[in-house]
């Protein structure tokens, strides 16, 4: 039972994650993501049309997505 719980669980994060950078980058063109779990930690993968949009000016709108990333998911 608790496979099944931990697979509905992450399941739901990588949706609310997913719905997160949709609304974020809807304008750079969002495309999707890949979320892989690593032993140094979690690593995103994102797909969009306009990646200069996605990082910023001297990135800093992807680490502005990255702190609310870790703030609001863990």
């Amino acid at each position: 039972m608790a496979d099944e719980q931990q697979f509905i669980h992450d399941g739901l994060r990588r949706q609310q994650i997913d719905e997160f950078f949709a609304d974020e980058l809807g304008r750079a063109g969002y495309g999707g993501m890949e979320l892989a779990n690593t032993p140094m930690g979690t690593q995103i993968v994102l797909r969009a049309e306009k990646p200069g949009m996605v990082i910023g000016k001297g990135g800093r709108n992807i680490r502005n997505i990255t702190t609310e990333i870790e703030d609001r998911f863990g």
